[in-house]
């Protein structure tokens, strides 16, 4: 009997712990047709300086109550460097000084890549900024322009360009399933996004929240949303481009804060989609790996932390692995930091 081993195709990484500041809508310079952030983020509409004075007397007073690990403080919602330039550097240097009294290790934002302008880039990195993502969605004109997002791909990539040119860290946010998407158009995506070499890349397909022009448009039959299962297969297929490059994707599908789901009219939600995405991705690496062998395999060794996500949410998976050669009876979990293949 013979053997190979291999490890799971998703690069390593430090999971870090994040101090989320929401900024609903500010700077934004028009709402686009699926947005919104009050709903997702169960967040509403509050003054900068209000949100100022927050950060500096939560972030002290959480780390006074007892040994903790220091944070990441990133900046969501709202378009960040469309704010007025002072309250931009006003928020980047309150960061650098919670990194000094070690309470904060780096400090992103979140922006629009029409809203990017490489001199500020700068004055913030030298003020303290670490990560700047980029609400990029898609590179489809066609997508864009439905979506109401009011920039081309060129002036995506641009920006994306910007801040590495910068030295930034750089995350990529992509929206599947938007109005005029068409079919391939999402893995045309993640193939430009790994062009473009981020450190990072967050996945959040397509919903129909409540009170949005999205609806609207759902609502009178000029829409039509992704389904579940092409999200999840859409999804697999963009892992199994962007892991092999070595990006690392922080997110799958928005986080679920309270209320949300209730403002869900339709579209892919589920709580369990990353899961379901990675799993199926995994599927398709062992796929790959099994059609480079003549015979079936006799047995697959798994690493215990993926026995979870191995056959799917509620095993959904096991009649597809069933068409591999592999069930129950020829997989087994082991406390190893390989998979072992044997024929």
């Amino acid at each position: 009997m013979s053997q190979t081993t291999f490890k799971h195709p998703e690069p390593k990484h430090v999971k870090k712990r994040i101090w989320p500041v929401f900024m609903p809508f500010l700077g934004c310079p028009s709402r686009c047709v699926y947005c919104s952030q009050e709903r997702q983020t169960g967040t509403g509409l509050r003054s900068l300086n209000d949100i100022y004075q927050d950060i500096e007397r939560e972030i002290p007073e959480f780390f006074k109550t007892g040994e903790r690990d220091p944070m990441e403080l990133a900046f969501f919602g709202g378009t960040f460097t469309a704010l007025p330039f002072e309250w931009q550097m006003r928020f980047i240097g309150l960061a650098e000084r919670f990194k000094r009294e070690g309470f904060i290790t780096a400090v992103r934002f979140s922006t629009r890549p029409d809203c990017i302008d490489a001199n500020r880039l700068e004055k913030l990195k030298e003020a303290g900024l670490d990560i700047v993502e980029l609400g990029i969605q898609s590179f489809s004109a066609l997508t864009l322009r439905r979506s109401a997002r009011n920039y081309t791909p060129e002036t995506a990539i641009a920006a994306c360009r910007t801040v590495k040119t910068a030295g930034l860290s750089l995350v990529i946010q992509l929206l599947p399933g938007l109005p005029g998407s068409q079919e391939g158009e999402f893995q045309r995506d993640v193939a430009q996004t790994v062009k473009l070499g981020p450190d990072a890349v967050r996945l959040y397909p397509c919903l129909t929240v409540a009170g949005t022009v999205l609806e609207r448009l759902y609502r009178a039959g000029k829409y039509r949303p992704w389904t579940l299962e092409q999200t999840e297969i859409e999804l697999a297929h963009g892992l199994m481009q962007l892991w092999p490059a070595g990006i690392h994707v922080i997110r799958i599908g928005v986080a679920h804060e309270e209320g949300l789901a209730e403002s869900i009219v339709a579209g892919p939600f589920h709580p369990a989609l990353g899961q379901a995405a990675r799993s199926r991705a995994l599927y398709l690496f062992l796929g790959s790996k099994l059609a480079q062998y003549k015979s079936g395999p006799a047995r697959l060794s798994v690493p215990a932390r993926y026995s979870g996500e191995f056959w799917g949410h509620k095993g959904n998976l096991r009649e597809l692995y069933a068409g591999l050669g592999l069930s129950p009876e020829n997989v087994v979990f082991k406390n190893t930091d390989e998979f072992i293949l044997e024929f």
